[in-house]
């Protein structure tokens, strides 16, 4: 298993990463992918949250593909992205019982997908680069560093 996803790295983060750059359509065409692809009524009040968090999610987008050539960038953007993947689908499955919730299906889905991976990657592959990177002690009082 450890050698498919050695392998599979690459191309994963690159599919991965444009799923989720799709997202940053929000950025720039907040009203038709509200509409279109959301499938909810456009409220013009709610703009600037919808466009800065397509911009964020862009931003995701991008950095996971750059992460799938630069392995030094790896472990943050991996880390951030499970967190931020696993959180919009808890939120997914907490509001299952409103309307609203199936424009969200579709990325609760690969979001759900691109984390049962991101997982397994973090236990068979990369399980103790995890836990160096995020709990790393410096030798200043054993305090926690995060970012040596």
């Amino acid at each position: 298993m450890k050698r498919i996803l050695d392998k599979t790295i690459k191309p994963f983060l690159i599919i991965a990463g444009l799923c989720t750059a799709l997202s940053g359509m929000n950025a720039f065409l907040p009203q038709f992918t509200v509409e279109n692809i959301l499938k909810l009524p456009f409220v013009e009040n709610y703009t600037i949250i919808v466009q800065h968090w397509g911009m964020m999610i862009l931003l995701l987008g991008i950095f996971m593909i750059i992460s799938a050539f630069r392995v030094s960038w790896r472990m943050p953007v991996l880390i951030y992205s499970a967190i931020e993947k696993t959180f919009l689908i808890f939120l997914y499955i907490l509001n299952i019982s409103y309307p609203f919730s199936t424009g969200f299906l579709g990325a609760a889905v690969v979001d759900a997908i691109i984390v049962i991976y991101l997982l397994l990657y973090f236990w068979l592959v990369e399980s103790e680069l995890a836990w160096t990177f995020l709990f790393q002690t410096s030798n200043r009082n054993n305090q926690l560093d995060l970012f040596p």
